[in-house]
């Protein structure tokens, strides 16, 4: 048994220690209490390190507003979770005092025979209702509800008194929208620029009448891009009629970007989504196994191509040897493409009309590449089994593979997207999988038409 150093013995617990030392000695209220001193980015970090039931604990014993901030900065699946530990008074209580798109997105998530007993319990039902008619993805989902607004016709004193009076969400006031005559948004301005006015000096006169808004079924997506685009910390949401209905905020947009950019990291490795490191053995194993699945079906497609070529093969067993050479060279290089028009269409700077400039750039890529790879693959086949022939089917072999990677790198993620779907769910099985078939074939083909 390994023995504590005394330094070991002197050494300071962190702050999970702690709690789980409290809470291992049944001391639930104190361990509360040490994640409640904490930031509530911490607190949540505190909580997803520990069990089920250790959350569970901790979040009974919190008051309700360190509960509610706590959740606001968990996984929408893990805080959902506890939120459903909770009777239904308490739950309604605690999603009172978050933000109405984060309490929103929560009940999105509840079980429905739950959502009906907390939203009847809420003071701020109101509000959050009206968000959940919208999809969780869309910017009627993000927004905030019920800006604060000003009226071109006020003074600048006017309109510092309004605000004092409806003391707005401190969040959504640094610039406050400004509406017409019709109750339609018309400008902008900033609460410096209202403070530093003179008092007679009026709000049309102190605006910024270029205004970008967004529709309320614009993707999340779209609405990061754009507030990247043009450097905005918010966004107002209106309806047709160009009334605001609601504003997004740049912190908002920043929890997109980093659930965006994850899902497509996680979906080119063929993982879903949603998943993470810390997510309970049932629903990793849930979210990995059909993709698993998914890629033995491919699998055994090329397969077949071996099977078919299988007197070929007979005829001329070293080929086996490179078989995985052409393949894996034409995986990297699908890979490659593939990664590069992903990561163009999420950020914009690649749309549909550019695809014909794109494609011809790849080929020619996959062309350059090829005769490269080619020669010096061909030439190692060569040297190795001292057989000109078979450099020559190893070699165009390649070549041929490189093109198809070009080629498919460009066609399914673009293919995906006219079709409405995500380019970067499945994309890289289809891709491998071309390439690997086509590696495969290119190899056997040739050498079987050399043999004949």
């Amino acid at each position: 048994m390994e023995q504590m150093t005394p330094e070991d013995t002197d050494r300071p617990k962190t702050p999970l220690e702690a709690v789980r030392d409290l809470l291992h000695r049944g001391q639930d209220v104190p361990a509360a209490a040490a994640v409640e001193e904490q930031h509530p980015a911490d607190g949540a970090s505190l909580l997803v390190h520990l069990t089920e039931e250790e959350r569970q604990a901790i979040v009974r014993c919190l008051s309700p507003p360190a509960v509610a901030a706590v959740l606001e900065e968990l996984d929408i699946d893990l805080a959902v979770a506890l939120l459903a530990s909770l009777e239904p008074g308490a739950a309604s209580e605690i999603l009172d005092l978050a933000s109405p798109d984060v309490a929103a997105d929560m009940l999105r998530a509840l079980p429905p025979e739950r959502v009906e007993g907390v939203i009847g319990g809420m003071v701020t039902a109101d509000d959050v209702s009206s968000l959940l008619q919208y999809d969780d993805k869309t910017a009627g989902g993000l927004m905030l509800p019920e800006p604060a607004a000003l009226r071109e016709w006020m003074t600048a004193e006017e309109a510092i008194g309004y605000l004092r009076g409806t003391k707005p969400r401190s969040e959504s006031s640094n610039y406050l929208f400004v509406l017409d005559g019709r109750n339609g948004l018309s400008g902008v301005v900033g609460l410096r620029d209202l403070a530093l006015a003179s008092a007679q000096t009026m709000v049309r006169d102190l605006m910024a009448r270029d205004v970008h808004s967004v529709p309320t079924s614009m993707d999340q997506e779209e609405c990061a891009r754009l507030m990247q685009r043009y450097d905005l910390v918010q966004i107002p949401v209106v309806d047709d009629g160009n009334h605001v209905l609601g504003v997004i905020l740049s912190e908002d947009i920043m929890d997109v970007i980093e659930e965006e950019a994850t899902e497509d990291m996680l979906c080119l490795a063929a993982v879903s989504g949603s998943e993470r490191v810390l997510n309970p053995f049932p629903r990793a194993f849930r979210d990995r196994a059909p993709w698993l699945v998914l890629n033995l079906v491919t699998v055994l497609m090329a397969a077949l191509i071996i099977n078919i070529f299988e007197s070929t093969i007979a005829g001329a067993a070293f080929l086996v040897v490179f078989l995985p050479m052409v393949a894996s060279q034409g995986g990297v290089a699908g890979s490659q493409t593939l990664t590069l028009i992903i990561r163009g269409l999420a950020l914009g700077d690649l749309a549909l009309s550019d695809a014909r400039r794109v494609l011809v750039k790849e080929v020619a890529l996959g062309l350059a590449n090829g005769i490269i790879i080619g020669l010096i693959a061909g030439l190692l086949a060569y040297l190795w089994k001292d057989n000109v022939t078979l450099g020559l089917v190893v070699g165009a072999a390649m070549l041929l593979n490189l093109l198809v990677a070009g080629l498919f790198g460009v066609l399914v993620p673009l293919g995906m997207k006219v079709l409405r779907l995500d380019p970067a769910l499945g994309s890289i099985v289809v891709v491998t999988t071309v390439t690997d078939m086509a590696g495969f074939g290119f190899v056997l083909a040739l050498a079987a038409w050399w043999l004949s």
